[in-house]
């Protein structure tokens, strides 16, 4: 850990370090911050609301520096738009694998504490590192699960994708990589680790414009449910469940029972009864009436089914019963 610390920030000229509030309060990471403090480096802990409306109480401290994030997706998504502002540049170290957004040339915030996340653009880090000894041993179980939530989700985007009439081609290959990933990895190790890295970082590098490409009708389910304990990844892997049992009713062409099979075998299908069960249990589940007016611009299933019309707490028992 001592080196992988050391390598990056002489490596990188680092001129600066930002932490994550929580990730500086997890004692596991402690070697970073020993020798960070060596080092003598500015060392910033933004301790508020990591949402749009709040960029201006970061302020990076001058233009062309070089700048380590070390946290989690919020807070590189948060810095990414800082540093489009202010014209430095980022190295990402990371805390944990939650998402695909680390590289990519937007963010995803809210606007405020009450709003649903919306997506800003912003400068992508000259790099990304992980420390895979630190994450395969102290990385919360829930980031992992998160992780593979974000990934296996990707082929309901892809069902979106086939459906756009505004989307001519596009590169598939990331989405077919996901079940050779599966195949090979279903146990977590430092193998596993750097293969799901590589695999979200594939899909950051497919929103240049936008993104539309890896966000569709399961991020309107993981927007309703932001405020929950869920994680990122759980919830859009929800959605994701969610729209493919509507395909499947609907007739439209579905991945419901393959992705049945891929969290069974990857062994994070209590992880999901468990997030729909609370659905179920505080009555929150009334809120998917609400999906097809998430976000009708962004087009997916919502746009062709009509959600104010599912029995969704019928939808969400059956989901349980065949995880």
């Amino acid at each position: 850990m001592y080196e992988c610390i050391k390598t990056i920030i002489e490596n990188e000229k680092i001129d600066g370090i930002v932490i994550g509030s929580n990730v500086y309060l997890m004692n596991y990471f402690s070697p970073i911050y020993n020798h960070v403090r060596q080092s003598k480096l500015p060392v910033t802990v933004p301790k508020f609301p990591l949402t749009y409306s709040n960029i201006d109480k970061f302020m990076f401290p001058a233009s062309g520096q070089r700048f380590l994030v070390f946290g989690g997706g919020k807070l590189i998504d948060f810095t990414k738009i800082c540093a489009q502002r202010d014209q430095v540049s980022l190295i990402v170290l990371l805390s944990s694998i939650s998402n695909d957004g680390f590289s990519s040339s937007f963010s995803s915030l809210k606007p405020d504490e009450k709003s649903y996340n919306q997506s800003y653009k912003s400068k992508p880090p000259k790099a990304v590192y992980a420390c895979l000894p630190l994450l395969n041993k102290y990385m919360p179980h829930r980031f992992w699960v998160s992780g593979l939530g974000e990934l296996l989700s990707k082929l309901n985007v892809w069902e979106d994708l086939k459906i756009d009439k505004k989307v001519k081609e596009f590169d598939q290959t990331p989405f077919y990589k996901i079940e050779e990933f599966i195949n090979k990895y279903t146990k977590r190790n430092e193998n596993s680790l750097i293969e799901l890295i590589k695999q979200l970082y594939s899909f950051s590098l497919l929103m240049k414009n936008d993104s539309s490409w890896c966000s569709r009708s399961e991020h309107e389910f993981e927007k309703l449910y932001a405020d929950s304990q869920m994680s990122h990844g759980q919830l859009v892997l929800m959605g994701a469940l969610v729209a493919m049992k509507i395909r499947c009713i609907y007739n439209f062409p579905d991945l419901y029972e393959r992705i049945l099979y891929y969290c069974q075998k990857l062994e994070i299908n209590l992880e999901l009864k468990q997030g729909f069960d609370t659905l179920i249990i505080s009555n929150t589940y009334k809120r998917m009436k609400k999906l097809s007016s998430v976000r009708p611009e962004r087009f997916g299933l919502w746009n062709l089914v009509d959600s104010t019309t599912v029995d969704w707490k019928m939808i969400i028992k059956e989901i349980i019963k065949e995880l």
